[in-house]
């Protein structure tokens, strides 16, 4: 996958936190998810989601660009119907490799399972840490509307 814009609503506004760079980050971005999402009252089926995106984005940072920390997590809620997350990391890279089908392979299956879940709404952009400005690296973030517990949302469709 090429480099995308960066969604605008993770330029600006939302949280930041900076994410270990061992085996505990991808640990430490989901509680942070998790905690966050519940006390803002995200539904639980747009948490879990949310959750297992996240934990393969920040498992990617770890074992891909092990080394090029800073590490951070974005995360931004719009108006409690969109939610949109991102893992910064430095290692600079124009493409990020496509993703495999989850029938199809018995690993690299984590950006696969990003698409689907947000229904193909995800990519790479160049960016700048948020918690050291001058800092360069890339952004990869997903964003996916918030399911109510009725289930009437937002809904996108697969670009």
């Amino acid at each position: 996958m090429a480099l995308t814009a960066l969604h605008p609503e993770l330029r600006a506004g939302g949280w930041s936190w900076p994410l270990p760079g061992d085996a505990t980050c991808a640990r430490r971005a989901r509680a942070l998810v998790v905690d966050t999402l519940a006390t803002l009252a995200v539904p639980g089926e747009t948490i879990a989601d949310a959750q297992l995106m996240v934990s393969e984005l920040a498992t990617n940072a770890h074992q891909h660009a092990d080394g090029h920390v800073p590490y951070e997590l974005w995360l931004s809620l719009i108006d409690q119907r969109e939610l949109y997350c991102a893992i910064f990391d430095t290692l600079r890279m124009r493409t990020l490799a496509r993703p495999m089908s989850v029938e199809k392979c018995d690993y690299g299956r984590g950006l696969g399972i990003v698409a689907e879940l947000s229904h193909g709404h995800w990519g790479v952009s160049k960016a700048w840490s948020r918690r050291l400005p001058r800092i360069a690296g890339k952004a990869v973030w997903f964003g996916c509307p918030v399911v109510p517990a009725a289930g009437l949302g937002v809904t996108w469709d697969a670009p």
